[in-house]
């Protein structure tokens, strides 16, 4: 079965659903976990060549946001006997840097929470569950 369950979370009420159903699971498997938040890291070209995202106070926010989602969710995984792995991925969306973390942590199985959006908000803005989705052959369990 699944070894290692990659684990995604945002803050949200919904990751915290997933993340306690990705815990419990792991607990009944004996398998490895990672906890990921992802944040986007704009290109340098986009906001001009003197862009450092180190030196944006906003991409440091960011940061320390992912960093705290992170300890709220190693403290709800702990609730079920698992120590994860924490890993802030940092790439150009959201749904790189949730693959990218399940592929370079050796993750088997990806557990993340959908927002339930309406069909047309999905139209509009896509959801990442949905590119995480699109682009993995890992499979995907979805909470909502």
């Amino acid at each position: 079965m699944f070894k290692h369950i990659l684990i995604s979370t945002d803050g949200s009420e919904v990751s915290k659903r997933a993340l306690d159903k990705g815990a419990a699971l792991a607990k009944a498997l004996g398998a490895e976990v990672t906890l990921v938040t992802a944040i986007e890291k704009y290109p340098v070209g986009m906001m001009g060549d003197a862009y450092r995202a180190e030196d944006n106070p906003m991409h440091q926010a960011a940061r320390d946001a992912a960093a705290h989602w992170l300890g709220e969710a190693q403290t709800l995984v702990e609730k079920h006997g698992i120590k994860a792995r924490q890993h802030i991925s940092e790439n150009r969306s959201i749904h790189q840097g949730i693959l990218e973390a399940a592929k370079t942590s050796g993750a088997d199985l990806i557990v993340m929470g959908t927002h339930g959006a309406g069909a047309l908000e999905r139209l509009i803005v896509g959801s990442q569950t949905q590119r995480v989705l699109a682009h993995t052959d890992i499979p995907v369990l979805v909470v909502h």
